[in-house]
């Protein structure tokens, strides 16, 4: 056995690649990374690279051949459609094989006490259970047996959002709806399209959503936790631990410091080292990504509405956000945008909005 293998390292290496795709496609379309690297990554991996590839194409196969190949990607990838889910279920499930195969074993170990099988068990189960019921429910798909009741869950607030039809749908459009291409559907309070559930993230699942991310989030934390204890053990296991020495290919001796012992140890254990790796790259972007929904969930707004209302919080800014009566005894005020020059000529009774948060939402 060598002290690293270069099989073992081209495999964690194209780990690693694929880790960062998988990071993109996670982070990327989330306005918290707007004008950041991460975006114009993400851009370049969904858009720049596609339109690139379809030139080289109609340049190389002719129009017709790159037409139907353009109408392929759009079936798997622009529609609603299983594939991206069922990869990510089988990783998903692989990586449990290979955690149970290679860890399971090892625990309790020095570092890890038998009772902590209560909360590997509990927090799987939770996990599992939440992104089934995330997948399966209904998101709130507006219909012509439910529009009117959709309408009635949350008021238009002439600012945000206004009664009108949608133009796909040809029905009325509920306050804080949005029509989804890949469902080809309206859905209520929607917060996007997630590839990874085949389904929309709106305000039937939304709270199935939140409980699968903050369990992923733990599963992807503990299962970094233990993974790391058990390559501790095994150092221990195969005597790595207290500056061993171990002969190369030549014959000669070679004392294993602690990063050598570790990468000794993945040469024999290789599918144990791309599980670690994958949860090291993973759980960065789970953790951003959980952290971002759960923020916008506590301010009452969705990853759909957030441009929204960044547009009003300008417009706060520049001063020209009002709760206006339509007149002096009217009993409700309505939250407007009336621009600087219409201002002197709209005389109902009307008070600034200086912040924010005194907009209702």
């Amino acid at each position: 056995m060598s002290v690293w293998s270069f099989t073992v390292f081209w495999v964690l290496a194209a780990l690693g690649v694929f880790g960062l795709w998988v990071t993109l496609l996670i982070l990327g379309p989330n306005r918290m990374f707007r004008g950041t690297a991460v975006e114009r990554a993400y851009f370049a991996v969904t858009e720049t690279l596609p339109e690139a590839l379809e030139r080289w194409m109609r340049s190389g196969v002719g129009d017709a051949l790159a037409a139907r190949a353009e109408r392929v990607w759009n079936a798997l990838f622009g529609r609603r459609n299983p594939i991206i889910q069922i990869f990510g279920v089988v990783l998903y499930w692989t990586g449990l094989a290979v955690f149970f195969a290679q860890v399971a074993p090892y625990i309790p170990n020095r570092y890890v006490a038998s009772w902590q099988w209560v909360p590997i068990g509990a927090t799987l189960a939770a996990n599992i259970g939440s992104y089934i019921a995330a997948c399966a429910a209904d998101p709130g798909v507006v219909t012509a047996e439910n529009v009117d009741t959709a309408c009635q869950v949350f008021g238009y607030d002439h600012l945000l959002y206004f009664e009108r039809d949608c133009r796909t749908c040809l029905q009325r459009k509920p306050a804080r709806s949005k029509h989804c291409s890949a469902c080809r559907r309206c859905v209520q309070m929607v917060d996007h399209h997630c590839i990874w559930l085949n389904n929309c993230v709106g305000l039937g699942n939304a709270r199935w959503f939140l409980c699968f991310l903050a369990t992923f989030s733990i599963v992807c934390v503990y299962g970094t936790y233990l993974v790391g204890t058990v390559i501790l053990e095994l150092r221990h296991v195969h005597g790595l631990a207290d500056g061993a020495v171990i002969w190369d290919e030549l014959g000669e001796p070679v004392q294993l410091s602690f990063k050598s012992s570790v990468l000794y140890l993945f040469d024999g254990y290789p599918l144990l080292a791309v599980l670690f790796v994958l949860l090291l790259v993973l759980t960065p972007a789970i953790g951003i990504f959980t952290a971002y929904q759960l923020r916008i969930t506590a301010l009452g707004y969705t990853s759909n509405e957030e441009t929204k209302w960044l547009n009003i919080s300008d417009a706060v800014n520049d001063g020209v956000v009002f709760a206006v009566r339509d007149h002096e005894d009217a009993p409700h005020e309505t939250i407007q945008v009336i621009e600087k020059e219409d201002q002197t000529d709209d005389a109902r009774p009307r008070r600034p909005i200086s912040h924010l948060r005194h907009v209702p939402n």
